[in-house]
Formats: structure tokens, C-alpha cells, sequence
């Protein structure tokens, strides 16, 4: 017997949570913490891979020990692995439900759209291209301020035209910092509401609106062949560094790195994923592998040198108390972030 999962399309699904998140008068629970709903029941979980990363299939079928065969299958890009089921707690429940699940790690294919079929004795599981998408391996970043050339960066674009960007070592990334990525020989157009950020296990940790609670800046472009600026403020995240130190009072379970020792779910920010939905040369952005060359920036907040009073946006606040209004933290209508000293704009 074969189950095939239905496809959802992720440039919808940004565009009406940004949407939702524009026009809502209540709080969104976004920015950080782990303090978040849970990702989406759905076959595949996250519904986008990178090589070495692990994605999650369920399916009713599924029972512990079982042996499965997993194809990547993009193009004429293939690449089989196998996988055995493990029964634990599920992520897309709040409670941790035990759950058999695949937990596959995901092997180096090609750029775009991919299908993933899985076979057993027990039957096949397909998960269709417009449902899973790979992207290109993280944009490394550290506690420095350092400006990344990265000719020939190479990411995925989904079938419906969402652009992926992973930013990794964010783990190490305690201090308040600055975001800012382009690409040269990709003429990508947004604006903003047409970005959401996930990470990746697949938890949304927020949508670039005027709502966002981390401040933003989409900055149009008008040499040609460039894409318009993504400038991402993220805040201190020292309490959660500090709260996840061995000891600490979300000290993450060695056994299972997606729940703390505490029992509740891990919200790892050591990697965000950008998903960004726009134009190329005033037409959809075409499915499959994404090449240019990508300017990638990181500089501190203004707070982290001695003497100098913290920008607003650079406080660790409670994103998820209801309460919280919109203090600091978020953007101004116009969607800039006007506290942060800008360094001089490269030609």
C-alpha cells in the first residue's frame, strides 16, 4: 500500500501569517524562548532539509524497530539511506506524546524540490517535491563581527518560489548582533511580510512584519543584478545561553536534544532558516537550485561596548508573556530599526 502526503504551499502560508500577524491585535508568540507552540503535525517534519541535518516522517504504519528505506530523489539527484523507527516524544506534541516516528538523516542532494519515498515490508510512504524542499548547507556565524563573501552560494527555492537561507553557530551567538545578507547575480525582490523564519526542527520562531518582536529592515536595491538588503536585528540572548549551560534550569536532555532534563521542548536557536517569498526580474522565482554570490555581515549592538547604553531592540525581554505590549523590541511602522549606527555602504 502506498500513502502519498498532500502538498502545501509555503509562500501561501507566509504570506497569510504575515497576513494575520499585520493586521492581529493580539500578541504572536515569537522572537525567543522555548516557550512556543509546537511544529505542525504533518508526514514530514520540517518540511525542508540540509545535508546532515535530520528530518522527522510519521505515518500509522510505523512501529518501533521497524526497518525502512528512505530515497531523496531531485531530478536526476538520488540518494537512498535507511532508518529504523524509534518510539519517543513527538515534537508536534506540547506534552510529548510517545510517538513512533523515522528520524532520517538527510543525505547531501541537489538544490530544489525533492521527493522522498520510503519503503518497508509494510508498504511505501511518498512524500511529493511541493512538499520538501532541500536547501543550502548555513551561512556560518560567530560572536565577531565579519564580513562573508560567499561566491557561488548555492540554496534551494521550493516549488511554489520560496527562497531558503540557513544561518548556523548561533549557539555560540550570545550578544546582541546584527544580520546582514544580499547576493550579487540573483536580483531577488521582497518586502516586508514575506519572511518567516523557522529553525530547525521546524518551530516558527517569527515572521518579519511590523509586529516582529526582533527589528528588521528590508532595504530595496537598485543596482540590477543585486537582490534588496535583509538586515535582521537579534536581540541578548545571554538568559537563554545561561539557561542552557550544563546545570541550568533548561539543561537540555543528552538523550533526547529536542526536550529539556525538565520535560519540556527545546527550542534550539543554534540555526534559523530564512523562507522568503519575492520576485526575480518582476516574475516567480523558479523551483529548484538558487547560485549567487552572497554578501553576508555581522556586527554587534551598540550595548556591547563599554559605556554605551543598549539600542532598545537589544534587550532579552519575555517574547511569549502576553503582557508584554509592544515595548521594545518592535519596529516602528515603517519597518526600520533606527537606533543601530549603519557602517559605511559598500559599492
Amino acid at each position: 500500500m502506498q500513502t502519498r502526503t498532500p502538498a502545501l504551499s509555503l509562500g501561501f502560508v507566509a504570506l497569510l501569517l504575515a497576513g494575520f500577524l499585520f493586521f492581529s491585535s493580539a500578541p504572536v508568540e515569537a522572537g525567543c524562548g522555548c516557550d512556543k507552540p509546537p511544529p505542525l503535525p504533518a508526514v514530514v517534519v520540517p518540511n525542508f532539509g540540509i545535508p546532515g541535518q535530520k528530518v522527522t516522517l510519521f505515518d500509522g504504519r510505523f512501529q518501533g524497530g521497524q526497518q525502512w528505506t528512505v530515497q531523496f530523489l531531485n531530478g536526476t539527484s538520488s540518494v537512498t539511506t535507511t532508518a529504523t523507527v524509534v518510539v519517543k516524544r513527538s515534537l508536534t506534541s506540547r506534552t510529548g506524546q510517545m510517538t513512533p516516528q523515522l528520524v532520517v538523516t538527510v543525505p547531501a542532494v541537489a538544490a530544489g524540490p525533492t521527493t522522498i519515498i520510503a519503503s518497508s515490508s509494510v508498504g511505501t510512504l511518498t512524500v511529493p517535491l511541493e512538499s520538501f524542499t532541500m536547501i543550502g548547507t548555513p551561512v556560518m556565524v560567530s560572536e565577531l563581527e565579519v564580513d562573508q563573501n560567499l561566491p557561488g552560494y548555492t540554496t534551494g527555492v521550493s516549488a511554489d518560489g520560496t527562497l531558503y537561507l540557513a544561518v548556523g553557530g548561533l549557539e555560540k551567538v550570545c550578544k546582541s548582533m546584527k544580520f546582514d545578507a544580499r547576493t550579487d547575480g540573483f536580483p531577488f525582490r521582497f518586502s516586508q511580510g514575506t519572511a518567516i523564519i523557522f529553525n530547525h526542527q521546524g518551530f516558527l520562531i517569527d515572521a518579519l512584519t511590523p509586529q516582529s518582536v526582533n527589528r528588521f529592515e528590508v532595504r530595496p536595491e537598485t543596482k540590477a543584478t543585486r537582490s534588496d538588503r535583509l538586515v535582521y536585528f537579534r536581540h541578548s540572548f545571554a538568559q537563554y545561553c545561561a539557561e542552557h549551560l550544563t546545570g541550568g534550569v533548561r539543561e537540555v536532555d543528552p538523550t533526547d536534544t529536542n526536550w529539556h532534563l525538565n520535560g519540556t521542548p527545546h527550542v534550539d536557536y543554534s540555526m534559523l532558516i530564512f523562507a522568503i517569498v519575492g520576485t526575480v526580474n518582476g516574475g516567480p522565482v523558479p523551483p529548484g537550485a538558487s547560485v549567487s554570490d552572497l554578501s553576508f555581515n555581522t556586527q554587534f549592538g551598540p550595548g556591547n561596548t563599554p559605556g554605551v547604553i543598549p539600542a532598545p531592540w537589544e534587550t532579552e525581554v519575555e517574547e511569549e508573556n502576553p503582557g508584554r505590549g509592544t515595548g521594545a523590541g518592535v519596529v516602528n511602522s515603517g519597518g526600520k530599526a533606527n537606533s543601530f549606527p549603519k557602517k559605511p555602504k559598500k559599492k
